[in-house]
């Protein structure tokens, strides 16, 4: 029964992450960018709706259960499973999930945070300070872009891994 609640949090939890990120990353924060400033609007509202704290759970709660899934299949001999196919497949995917989540969270969020408070200080903003406060957002947006297809393509790798693993 442990295996079956472990898989289904794992995988569930997967796909939310792979797939809220993938939208964020190939829709979303395109779509801030061409809005401009009015996007600062939906981005203020994703922050009330606490999507910076649920999507860190939500990757959390995927790793801890596939670092148990993998503890449980190798049966406490990680390193002998490493040595089978099936277990580099899956310690491949562990690993770029794991620095998906590093660089999402360490490096990525920051940067995230910063450009959401700056988006809600633009309305309330002197005129005179405006064109510095989009232009530090638009810098900031170029760097979260170029972050997001970084975790994106790790995301993908550890998708791709555990997609196959079984069969490799």
């Amino acid at each position: 029964m442990l295996m079956i609640v472990l898989r289904f949090l794992h995988v569930v939890s997967g796909a939310l992450w792979v797939g809220m990120f993938a939208f964020m990353t190939f829709f979303l924060m395109p779509a801030f960018a061409e809005a401009g400033p009015e996007g600062a609007k939906v981005q203020g509202a994703l922050m009330r709706r606490r999507i910076p704290l649920i999507m860190p759970v939500i990757a959390l709660v995927t790793l801890v259960t596939g670092f148990w899934l993998f503890q449980r299949l190798s049966g406490g001999a990680a390193g002998a499973f490493m040595k089978t196919p099936t277990g580099r497949a899956f310690g491949v995917g562990g690993l770029s999930a794991l620095l998906a989540f590093v660089v999402g969270v360490i490096v990525g969020r920051p940067v995230m945070m910063r450009m959401a408070k700056l988006g809600e200080s633009l309305p309330t903003a002197a005129p005179a300070d405006r064109p510095g406060i989009t232009a530090e957002m638009q810098r900031l947006r170029g760097r979260s872009a170029a972050l997001n297809r970084v975790v994106m393509a790790l995301l993908l790798v550890a998708l791709t891994a555990m997609a196959v693993a079984r069969y490799v």
